[in-house]
């Protein structure tokens, strides 16, 4: 019923009759005594404190605490405030360590101690709750009725404390901080502090320049910033040309050289011999073809009036008809034979020329000629095998040069021996022929082939790199080239294979318009650039590319690529059935070469997948169409390694294995790829790849506390460790652990570092114990107050931060740093909740600091309790023995003889008889007996000590005070009056 009321306050208000007064008087009453059976009672119990928890029902006055007997505190309410309060059930105070009992006396709450060496605190614990805690404080031993107080009467609401006189110490209390906050470290000494770090340096890379093709414009040269008089008038091969004003105005030893776009000098076209009747005065190239048997004119001067001509030199009459010339069947037989040479007979060019060379009667300049062509001759018949017919064509080129070194066609003759010797692998005699035409004569027509040759060599090795730089200078040094065609052409298949596709579509629309029929001549370039289009996403160019190479060419030496190009080209735009269809005829027609796998890959796939990812292969993977898409992909790899789909066949083959969880295999494979195509634009999906799968392999050795191995395989395995940074937090952190497991702290701590930053996280945490945990164990106690400093802003749980607290103290104390350490041991001396086994050693430092400050009783204060911890916990028993030392040397100084006596006597037991802490303590227990007054005690220690060791240091010494003393007492009875 009192419930019920209670629910309903309303009726307590009511005022109109004195029978609702009394029944409210009731339901008061029965709700007090409902509130006493809620009184409750617990305890918490630590290393060495308990707390005693109080709750209430209702909301009261507060209490006054106070000692009032050797083992009692009386917690006083104010009058009436525990009326009808019923004593608290019965606790069980069987593992307290101070507590014995809790009764109620009226108003009064009386608790019980087991020791009188205690002192206690108490706080409200909500609004309806109180918590005394009581610890152990040896200083509590000392009270008596009327003194002061162990500890100070603590009431509710808290007052200021009252400042105690020096004679009544005691032991410290760090009040309780239960909310997360930041450490609380000493200023850390300059040779800790990190170095401040250095600025940035200033300065950017230049952008690169782009090539003057790369403008997306038909115009393909860079226009010139001259006037019109001195720009270079450029014309098709065969055409003369007139000087241009600025070029026969240049002063005497000028090379003649017209400068093209860019600032840079371009050498100018080789244009066809020019008659010297016709030359004039115009400046001619280095090499010319053989002067006929005209001689120059002399140059006339200005001012001179002309001579009469001589003779011999006098202009034929208008009569004069010139005689007729012979035939000459020497010439008709080298042109016939370079007319069965143009159509392709060579073996009858080449039986012609020989015939015709062997004629003693030969004209020097068809001799000249005729040379040089059976020279060419030779290259043609045995283009396929230059390696085994190479003296019989060296020696066929080098006989055309010796004909007339001066020649103007010594400059192609040493280009193709250069390119015979490159073709087959002379390299040095390869770069000498060139480097000899490239100096000699730089402005030759054939020197651009030089850059086109080796261009085509590094392209056939694969070094696509060092091609497209030779492709490049024909491009560039030689615009008005006849091979920057092929120049272009061949830095557009290079772009292609280093996967630069929006530089290749700029190359290839250079060549589109330049030379707009180019491929009639030469086919390749539809397929070359239908891969470009294709890789550029523009698939309908790349579909009408394709499908007119295919048809123009069907029997190409790569089709079936071209095939399988056709069915991702349907696919992509969406016509399934036709895709099919291409793949179909791919397979049927090339079932074993690259383009039949490709299609093979595609229809077991359903489709196009070049930029595969995990989450997308895995299904298909589970329901493969066409085969096993593991023998599709090592078909390709293993028979096709140059194709440009071997490293998607490599790359799909390490996703199938990791699906397979073939870990190891998977990471095998991702390895190779990266290997063999580290510039890949599939590579992060490699290391995806490769990543996930040693995630995987390293949980399940983790699970299995596998550590040895996954250690070994992290090693073994260079991609992983070369990318540890892509690894998960967890993975890294599991390897951590595994370093830490297998004994390899430094590498431990390598991995888990990078957690520890400014900002505090889970795994920061987990990494931050592992780390002092590791640096405590190596004693490296300069990593330790570094890395504390590092997080020292962290919120840190209240036990995070003492032991972290703990951790600084104790490294500062060891390097040597004891004055910054004291106040963090001040702290933790003064810290209930610290586990004793470090509380023991805060208050022993606190104790040996005030030692030396000469502050007995803190000292022996400080020290007793320390030595008692170090006690209980058996922790260090030679600490718990300083801690004995202060306490006897405190109590000396003080002169509290009995108590050092006391000591001295608990000390002798933590020695071993006969070591030098036992005989010099034994020579403190006769000091002290001694300064007692207590002499035939002095003289039994030091007799008994003189007896036991007397060749000892201690036995001498004992001997020695012993004989000063009787020497003493017999000079002292001689002096003595009669």
């Amino acid at each position: 019923m009192s419930m019920v009321l209670a629910r309903k306050p309303g009726v307590s208000l009511s005022l109109r009759a004195a029978l609702w007064r009394l029944l409210l008087a009731v339901v008061v009453a029965a709700l007090s005594a409902g509130s006493a059976a809620a009184l409750s009672v617990s305890t918490v119990t630590k290393a060495d404190t308990d707390s005693l928890l109080l709750q209430f029902s209702k909301r009261g006055g507060y209490p006054a605490i106070s000692r009032t007997g050797p083992v009692e505190i009386s917690l006083a309410f104010p009058a009436g405030t525990l009326a009808g309060e019923t004593p608290p059930g019965p606790a069980d105070f069987n593992s307290s360590r101070l507590l014995e009992g809790v009764r109620l006396e009226g108003d009064t709450v009386i608790v019980r101690l087991k020791s009188d060496a205690f002192g206690f605190v108490g706080w409200p614990e909500g609004d309806q709750g109180l918590k005394l805690q009581v610890y152990r404080d040896p200083a509590g031993a000392n009270w008596s009725p009327g003194a002061p107080s162990a500890t100070p009467s603590t009431t509710w609401p808290p007052v200021d404390p009252v400042v105690k006189p020096s004679s009544a110490l005691t032991l410290p209390v760090t009040p309780p901080n239960p909310k997360p906050g930041p450490l609380d470290l000493p200023p850390l000494p300059p040779s800790l502090a990190p170095p401040a770090a250095e600025p940035a340096k200033a300065g950017q890379p230049e952008a690169a320049k782009e090539a003057f093709y790369a403008v997306p414009s038909s115009m393909r040269a860079t226009a010139l910033r001259v006037s019109p008089d001195k720009a270079p008038v450029l014309r098709p091969d065969g055409m003369a040309r007139a000087p241009s004003p600025a070029l026969t105005e240049q002063p005497a030893g000028g090379k003649g050289q017209v400068p093209s776009g860019g600032g840079e000098l371009r050498q100018a076209v080789k244009l066809p011999p020019i008659p010297p009747a016709l030359a004039g005065d115009e400046t001619r190239a280095p090499v010319t073809p053989p002067a006929k048997d005209q001689k120059p004119a002399p140059a006339a001067k200005a001012e001179a009036a002309p001579k009469p001509p001589a003779a011999d030199h006098a202009p034929a009459s208008a009569e004069a008809t010139p005689p007729a010339q012979e035939e000459d069947h020497d010439a008709n037989t080298l042109v016939a034979a370079q007319a069965e040479r143009l159509a392709g007979n060579f073996f009858g060019a080449n039986n012609m020329l020989r015939s015709l060379v062997l004629s003693p009667k030969l004209k020097p300049d068809v001799r000249e000629e005729a040379m040089h062509t059976l020279a060419g001759v030779q290259m043609d018949l045995h283009k396929d095998d230059l390696a085994g017919h190479y003296d019989e064509i060296q020696k066929a080129l080098n006989e055309a040069i010796n004909v007339n070194p001066n020649s103007y066609r010594v400059p192609e003759t040493l280009l193709q021996l250069g390119m015979l010797n490159l073709r087959v692998g002379n390299i040095p005699e390869a770069k000498g022929y060139f480097n000899v035409l490239t100096r000699k004569y730089p402005t030759d027509a054939s020197v651009p082939m030089v850059n086109f040759a080796w261009g085509e060599y590094y392209f056939d090795r694969g070094e696509y790199k060092k091609a497209e730089e030779e492709y490049k200078n024909v491009v560039e040094k030689f615009p008005e080239s006849k091979f920057v065609r092929e120049g272009a052409m061949g830095m557009a298949k290079t772009l292609v294979r280093l996967g630069r596709y929006k530089e290749a579509a700029q190359i290839a629309d250079y060549i589109d318009k330049r030379w707009p029929r180019y491929y009639t001549e030469f086919p390749q370039i539809l397929r070359i650039t239908g891969d470009i289009a294709y890789k550029n996403g523009d698939f309908k160019k790349a579909r009408d590319c394709y499908m007119l190479f295919y048809n123009m060419e069907p029997d190409a030496k790569d089709a079936d690529l071209v095939l399988a190009k056709l069915g991702d080209i349907y696919a992509r735009l969406g016509n399934k059935p036709g895709a099919v269809d291409f793949y179909n005829l791919a397979i049927k027609d090339y079932p074993d070469s690259e383009g039949g796998l490709v299609a093979k890959m595609r229809l077991a796939e359903q489709g196009v997948h070049d930029q595969p990812t995990i989450s997308e292969m895995f299904p298909l993977f589970d329901k493969p169409q066409y085969g096993s898409p593991e023998e599709i992909y090592r078909s390709i790899i293993r028979d096709h390694p140059q194709s440009p789909l071997a490293p998607l066949a490599q790359l799909k083959l390490a996703m199938w294995l990791l699906h397979q969880q073939n870990y190891p295999g998977s990471l095998k494979e991702s390895a190779a790829y990266l290997e063999r195509y580290p510039q890949s634009e599939l590579a992060p999906k490699a290391e995806e790849t490769a990543i996930t799968a040693f995630e995987r392999m390293a949980a399940d050795m983790l699970a299995h506390k596998d550590y040895d191995r996954l250690v070994a395989a992290y090693k073994e395995y260079r991609l992983i460790n070369t990318n540890r940074g892509l690894l998960s937090d967890t993975t890294r952190l599991g390897l951590a652990l595994a370093y830490l497991r297998t004994g390899d702290t430094a590498n431990a701590i390598k991995e888990a570092s990078p957690y520890i930053g400014p900002k505090e996280s889970d795994n920061g945490n987990w990494a931050l114990t592992m780390a002092m945990s590791v640096y405590q164990n190596d004693r490296n106690w300069r990593e330790i107050v570094e890395l504390a400093r590092k997080v020292q802003g962290w919120r840190f749980s209240p036990s995070q931060r003492r032991g972290l607290e703990y951790l600084v103290a104790e490294a500062l104390e060891n390097l040597g740093e004891a004055s910054r350490a004291l106040p963090l041991w001040t702290k933790m001396a003064g810290d209930r909740d610290l586990e004793a086994e470090k509380r023991c050693y805060a208050l022993y430092f606190v104790a040996k600091e005030a030692m030396a400050k000469k502050e007995w009783e803190k000292a022996q204060l400080y020290a007793g309790e320390a030595d008692f911890m170090f006690k209980e916990t058996g922790r260090d028993p030679d600490k718990r023995k300083a801690a004995v030392n202060i306490q006897i040397e405190a109590a000396r100084a003080l002169g509290d003889y009995s108590k050092a006596l006391k000591l001295a006597e608990a000390y002798a037991k933590l020695c071993k008889e006969g070591d030098d802490d036992y005989a010099g303590n034994r020579m403190r227990i006769a000091a002290i007996q001694r300064a007692m007054g207590d002499v035939e005690g002095w003289r039994a220690t030091l007799t008994a000590m003189r007896d036991a060791a007397p060749e000892s240091l201690y036995g001498r010494m004992a001997a020695s005070d012993l004989a000063a003393s009787g020497l003493q007492n017999r000079l002292d009875a001689l002096t003595r009056p009669q």
